[in-house]
C-alpha cells in the first residue's frame, strides 16, 4: 500500500513538535507490513516577512525542502500567503505547490494508491484536488477547529463539503466531531472515529512520585484558543499554588505581562516547547493538568496527562467529555477564571487514584490506533 500523506501539520527540522500527533499516528502505521509512505507538508512563505528574524516566516525559510524522518521522505514545498488577508486561496496555493513537485516525487510510472489528508481546510481541500486529479481514493481526517471553526464560514464550508463528499472515508478524532459532521450533512456510514493513541512506554504512572504533585500544569500553544489568561487569573486567587506553562506562541509577552500585573510572577514558570518525550515527567509531577480551550477535537494533552496518572481540569468542549470523567478530572461548563478556581479548589482536596487514572487509559495505544487506520485504508481501496 503506497500512501501519500498531505498536511501542513507535520514536524520539520525547525519546529519538531509541529503536528507531532499526525506524525505519531502515521509512524505507527508505517510499522505495518507492506506499507510505504511519502509526505507532502507545505510551508507558508511571504517574501518580505521572511527577512525578519523572529517571525515564523523567517523560521519557515530555514525549513529544508526535503528531509527524511524515520525512513519516510517529507517534502516541504512553499506556498505563498498574505498574513491577515484572504486575498490568496490557501487551498489552491497548497495544491499548486504540490503539483510542482509531484512529478519529481513520483517519476515515470511510479504512483501512489491513496491520499491521506489531515485537517479539512485548507489542507484537506488541497488533498482532495490532488486525489481527484490523479483519480485516487481519498481519506480525510478531521481534527478539531477545521470543523468547529472553518465549517462555520460559508465559502470554506462549500469547499470542505466538496472534499468530504469525494472522500471514501472520513476519520474523526472524537465522537463530538463526528456528530458535527453529521449535522453538516455527511453520512454517518462514511465516518469512523479513531481517537489518538498514547505512547505508553513514555506516558505512564510507573515513576509517579508518591507524594502530592508539585505544581499545576498547562501544556499548549500560547494563543487565544487555549485560554491561558483564565489560568493566570485563577492562580492569583490560589496563593498556595504554583504553575508551569509549557508552550510558545504569539501571546507569550502578553501573558508574562499579565502574570506581573497579577503579582504571580514568582509562582509561574514559562517554558518553551520541549521534546515530546520529556513532557511525561512534567505530567507525573503535576497536581493537575489544566486546559481552558474554547474549542478542541480530542486534546492530546488530556490523553497524555491521564495516561501519566494526572487528573485533568478542562473546559467541556469537543471530545473532552469522552475521556474526562468524575474519576479522573473535572469538566468546567463556563470558560471563566472563577469557574476554574472553583474546580481547582474541589480537585485539590479530592483523593485521586493516580494508578487507576493511568490504567484506565490503557486502551489508547498507538499500535491499536494504527491497526484501526489500516483497516479503514483497506476498506477505502
Amino acid at each position: 500500500m503506497r500512501i501519500l500523506t498531505f498536511t501542513s501539520l507535520y514536524p520539520n527540522k525547525m519546529t519538531p513538535r509541529h503536528g507531532i500527533f499526525v506524525k505519531n499516528r502515521m509512524t505507527y502505521f508505517d510499522q505495518i507490513e507492506n506499507i510505504s509512505r511519502k509526505v507532502i507538508a507545505p510551508v507558508q512563505y511571504f517574501p518580505l516577512l521572511g527577512l525578519f528574524p523572529g517571525s515564523k516566516f523567517h523560521r519557515n525559510v530555514q525549513i529544508p525542502k526535503v528531509e527524511t524522518q524515520e525512513n519516510v521522505t517529507v517534502y516541504h514545498p512553499r506556498y505563498m500567503t498574505i498574513p491577515g488577508t484572504s486575498l490568496i486561496d490557501a487551498a489552491g496555493a497548497m495544491t499548486s505547490a504540490a503539483d510542482k513537485i509531484l512529478p519529481t516525487i513520483y517519476p515515470g510510472q511510479e504512483t501512489f494508491d491513496l491520499v491521506d489528508g489531515h485537517y479539512l481546510y485548507p489542507d484537506g481541500v488541497a488533498a482532495y484536488e490532488i486525489a481527484q486529479k490523479y483519480d485516487k481514493p481519498l481519506i480525510l481526517t478531521a481534527r478539531g477547529s477545521d470543523v468547529n471553526f472553518w465549517m462555520e464560514k460559508p465559502a470554506q464550508k462549500e469547499k470542505i463539503l466538496r472534499a468530504l463528499n469525494y472522500a471514501r472515508k472520513v476519520i474523526c478524532v472524537s465522537a463530538a466531531l463526528k456528530n458535527r459532521l453529521i449535522e453538516h450533512g455527511i453520512s454517518a456510514d462514511k465516518i469512523t472515529v479513531i481517537i489518538n493513541g498514547v505512547d505508553r512506554s513514555i506516558f505512564n504512572a510507573d515513576q509517579r512520585p508518591v507524594e502530592a504533585g508539585e505544581y499545576l500544569l498547562s501544556v499548549g500553544n500560547l494563543v487565544p484558543l487555549k485560554g491561558h489568561k483564565y489560568i493566570l487569573h485563577a492562580l492569583a486567587k490560589l496563593p498556595d499554588e504554583k504553575l508551569i506553562i509549557i508552550g510558545s506562541g504569539t501571546l507569550e509577552a502578553r501573558l508574562k505581562n499579565l502574570a506581573q500585573q497579577l503579582k504571580v510572577t514568582d509562582r509561574v514558570t514559562f517554558l518553551p516547547n520541549i521534546p515530546h518525550d520529556e513532557l511525561a515527567d512534567f505530567y507525573r509531577k503535576a497536581k493537575h493538568t489544566i486546559l481552558m480551550s474554547s474549542m478542541e477535537g480530542m486534546p492530546n494533552v488530556i490523553l497524555e496527562s491521564l495516561a501519566s496518572g494526572t487528573p485533568v481540569i478542562a473546559t467541556n468542549v469537543g471530545g473532552t467529555a469522552e475521556v474526562v470523567t468524575k474519576d479522573n478530572g473535572i469538566l468546567i461548563a463556563e470558560r471563566t477564571a472563577d469557574a476554574l478556581r472553583d474546580a481547582l479548589e474541589i480537585a485539590l482536596q479530592h483523593p485521586w487514584d493516580h494508578s487507576r487514572i493511568s490504567s484506565d487509559m490503557r486502551h489508547l495505544d498507538w499500535h491499536e490506533t494504527a491497526r484501526k487506520l489500516h483497516r479503514c485504508f483497506v476498506q477505502a481501496l
